[in-house]
């Protein structure tokens, strides 16, 4: 009775003395505002879609009236909604469904992975198209290579991605269909692993990919549009469950581009930052793809590959890998060079730039991204502009020289961060290079604006996984691979959330808890600053607030 009285009474000193009254209040918790290191808050008020005010739960009081919704956090954590910046969203099937792709990152061992693909040949019509994404060829023990794709089923071509989404794994149909021989030449910028004789062995790299012509094999069914939007539906729900109100989408198609209108147009509660593909840069720039910037959709710029992959063992670097090369028998594995040549890149980042667009260029290998600098510094020498935030997705293997570069000509490095799962993949990189590979701390301290991101699905999107990778740097089995680059908890939460946040612009409006920004949040088990450091991927999400309305609520 004296809680109800209590409320009534700030309600009218609140509509008679201030006259703004909150829609929602957060209070009795401890809220990581990320305002300034070590700020912290006991209360939010949020009206309509945006906070109001912060402060200790008296100061919140006065923002209270008979139709607030309170919410007593009990002690609990607060942080502003994660931001995953590159991300490559897709529709979640059932398994059975015939066009549904087999998840493949929890599979350990070849025994498995067969038995699965046999189970889904069962349910196949016999021809069509068996695909799966994320296989790791140290969880199976060795490459899928044709042989053992072969034993699951010589009825259906098989093609499965590997967790690096940059080489596929093929059976002998997939092959035949496609014309690949020990004849087929390795086209630029990719290559086809072989038998000692030249066959050809199912283990396909980079841009030999594309030899695969859809118009030879037997596509599944496809979805309706409405089980495609439901589809994606499941999936962003996923990723408000694991703490993200915010994701960049790099890669879209104007197809897909309809799927994110028609998501906003229903109010899903969710933030989209897209990327258009580079094959669709004439439409960009002819307006027919327009940019946008609305609060749940902004089509923020163009994405572009120059390079290949880290964990693939692709990315083309200036020192050779430390594995012996199996052709000649000595360590003089460069990786495969990108398909573009330096003239090519400069024309291409030199017309993105002057038609006023963000570039967003996976580039892994330190020969590859010092390419992609050149031709950054020869754009805005071109067209003086020095706060596109061109970036470079993944800017995974660096070294000094890099990062001094990468600060004189403005770009943001988005920062790769998935040891804990594919760390085991990058032991051939040698000590030397893990130590200035993904380097946040060295960046953090040249005060060097960087994002972290999850590639999902090359790495797992809940935010808390994300977190521990990034301030642990340990692989499954607890290797430390570049310990001088972990971070402090606090410096992981911003570079997951403001530093994404001003990787599009939009720093004033998301990223931190503070008044005039989206009341994007979320409410944790455990605050990540205080506990033991190997336990942060263990905290829960409870809630996730978009727009100052629950979207997520752990049951």
């Amino acid at each position: 009775m004296k809680e109800v009285l209590l409320v009534f009474i700030i309600s009218i000193c609140t509509q008679l003395s201030f006259g703004q009254s909150s829609d929602l209040v957060l209070w009795k918790g401890n809220i990581i505002t990320l305002q300034s290191n070590g700020h912290r808050a006991e209360a939010i008020a949020i009206k309509g879609d945006k906070i109001i005010a912060t402060g200790t739960n008296e100061e919140i009081k006065k923002y209270i009236s008979t139709n607030t919704k309170i919410i007593d956090l009990e002690g609990k954590t607060v942080i502003p909604g994660f931001n995953d910046v590159h991300q490559h969203p897709f529709p979640i099937y059932e398994w059975n469904k015939p066009y549904a792709e087999l998840r493949l990152d929890t599979v350990s061992s070849m025994k498995s992975l067969i038995s699965l693909i046999k189970r889904k040949a069962l349910i196949t019509p016999k021809g069509i198209l068996i695909k799966g994404v994320g296989y790791n060829e140290l969880k199976l023990g060795g490459q899928p290579i044709r042989d053992s794709l072969d034993l699951a089923t010589t009825e259906h071509p098989v093609l499965i991605v590997h967790a690096s989404g940059h080489l596929v794994a093929v059976n002998s149909i997939m092959l035949k269909l496609n014309s690949i021989s020990k004849k087929t030449q390795d086209p630029p910028g990719g290559s086809f692993e072989r038998y000692h004789d030249g066959i050809p062995d199912g283990i396909v790299k980079e841009s030999a990919r594309k030899e695969f012509k859809s118009t030879n094999i037997i596509q599944a069914q496809t979805p309706s549009h409405k089980e495609e939007l439901e589809g994606y539906r499941k999936y962003f729900s996923q990723m408000l469950s694991g703490g993200l109100t915010s994701i960049g989408d790099c890669g879209v198609s104007p197809e897909k581009l309809k799927v994110y209108h028609e998501l906003v147009a229903e109010n899903f509660p969710f933030r989209f930052n897209l990327y258009i593909g580079v094959d669709y840069l004439d439409q960009v720039i002819s307006d027919k793809i327009k940019k946008e910037a609305s609060p749940y959709l902004r089509v923020a710029g163009i994405k572009m590959f120059h390079g290949n992959s880290l964990s693939g063992k692709t990315c083309w670097l200036s020192e050779p890998y430390d594995l012996i090369n199996p052709i000649t028998n000595k360590k003089d594995y460069y990786g495969i060079p990108p398909a573009r040549s330096q003239e090519s890149l400069d024309s291409l980042v030199l017309r993105i730039h002057s038609a006023g667009l963000q570039i967003a260029c996976h580039s892994n290998g330190d020969r590859e991204i010092e390419m992609l600098i050149n031709a950054v510094e020869k754009a805005q020498i071109a067209f003086p502009n020095m706060n596109m935030r061109h970036r470079i997705e993944h800017c995974s293997v660096t070294n000094q020289s890099i990062l001094d570069r990468i600060k004189i000509a403005q770009l943001i490095p988005v920062f790769h961060c998935y040891i804990n799962e594919l760390g085991a993949q990058l032991a051939v990189y040698g000590s030397k290079r893990l130590s200035m590979m993904m380097p946040t701390k060295s960046a953090l301290d040249m005060q060097i604006p960087f994002a972290l991101h999850s590639d999902f699905p090359i790495s797992r999107y809940e935010a808390m996984i994300r977190l521990g990778s990034a301030v642990n740097r340990k692989t499954i089995d607890g290797t430390v691979l570049g310990e001088n680059q972990r971070l402090e908890v606090e410096d992981a939460i911003k570079a997951y959330t403001i530093n994404g946040a001003y990787t599009s612009n939009e720093e004033n409006v998301k990223g931190t808890i503070k008044t005039g920004q989206y009341a994007d949040l979320v409410i944790l088990d455990k605050d990540p600053v205080k506990i033991e450091k190997d336990k942060i991927i263990t905290i829960e999400i409870l809630t996730t607030i978009v727009g100052g309305k629950i979207a997520y609520q752990r049951k």
